[in-house]
């Protein structure tokens, strides 16, 4: 919804009517990110938020994963565990999908990730001092073959380091 109460589709991230992933917050060097269940994110992963109005994009690392805190979700929860297990036989009826929305909501989580850098112009740069629109901003994972091709790395260490989370050698 708008500022005037309208109903506002959102063009970017947002698929059939509704946001799986959403820029919420930034307070210096950390970003929080609202995302939905569906979607699947790990501590570790690399993310870019892209801001198509700025041209600019920001570098995030996810660093830890939290369930979002939404007014009233505790309530709901102390509700279920106090009612009773016993179901009436017969159909469940929810025309209007609520229960499905409940549990979505429930299950949202909130990604708490640092700015590792910027990019301009398809090149990283450390100028992270500005702001993405959350309106206009995607926000994808990056694998780690991206990360090393725009940091012009070649992976031509002298040692073995190990192996990425997509199961590529590291030297």
């Amino acid at each position: 919804m708008d500022h005037l109460g309208r109903n506002v589709k959102l063009k970017t991230i947002c698929g059939e009517g509704h946001c799986k992933v959403k820029l919420y917050k930034k307070e210096g060097n950390t970003v929080r990110i609202l995302s939905f269940p569906t979607e699947q994110f790990e501590k570790g992963d690399y993310l870019v938020i892209e801001d198509s109005n700025a041209g600019k994009a920001l570098l995030v690392q996810v660093v830890d994963i939290q369930f979002a805190n939404v007014p009233g979700i505790l309530e709901e929860l102390l509700r279920e565990c106090s009612q009773s297990q016993e179901y009436i036989e017969g159909e469940n009826l929810d025309p209007l999908e609520v229960f499905s929305q409940i549990t979505m909501i429930q299950d949202a989580r909130m990604l708490i990730c640092k700015i590792r850098a910027a990019l301009e112009n398809g090149k990283l740069t450390n100028n992270t001092a500005w702001l993405p629109s959350r309106t206009h901003s995607t926000i994808k994972k990056i694998p780690v073959s991206k990360l090393f091709s725009l940091a012009k790395v070649n992976g031509n260490f002298p040692i073995y380091l190990g192996e990425t989370k997509e199961k590529s050698q590291l030297f």
